[in-house]
């Protein structure tokens, strides 16, 4: 089986991404910040990932930075309600304590959760053991 393009994830994770018209933007930046080496054949995927990751960041996944929902790529408990103008705060996911600045913004969206969780089974160590990224 043919691994999936970066296109067909980012379709399927963040279709209001893929159909924005700006996807190339968002996948180029996420390159230059994926290492191929690392993710070996999960490298679409993780490129996908960040690249909705950073769009959502930057507000266009969100309507404007600070303003998302839980399923345009916001994470942690619903911290605030208003009906007027309808406004939600999130609250952090999860601690961070201890992690480096990275994991910190990764955390701030599902995106990133994703991405991060495909990291930690592409450690060194993974792919000595099971093979990691390399091996499925």
């Amino acid at each position: 089986m043919q691994p999936f393009t970066i296109d067909q994830y980012i379709a399927a994770i963040a279709p209001a991404l893929a159909a924005s018209g700006s996807s190339g933007v968002f996948v180029e930046m996420a390159r230059e910040r994926t290492n191929a080496a690392f993710y070996g054949v999960k490298y679409n995927q993780a490129v996908a990932l960040m690249a909705a990751h950073v769009w959502f960041l930057m507000g266009a996944g969100n309507g404007g930075a600070g303003s998302g929902s839980a399923e345009a790529g916001s994470v942690g408990n619903i911290t605030s309600k208003r009906e007027g103008d309808l406004s939600v705060t999130y609250g952090g996911a999860q601690s961070m304590q201890g992690a480096d600045a990275s994991d910190a913004e990764l955390s701030q969206t599902r995106y990133g959760l994703q991405l991060l969780a495909l990291r930690r089974g592409c450690s060194p160590l993974a792919r000595v053991v099971t093979g990691g990224c390399h091996g499925l």
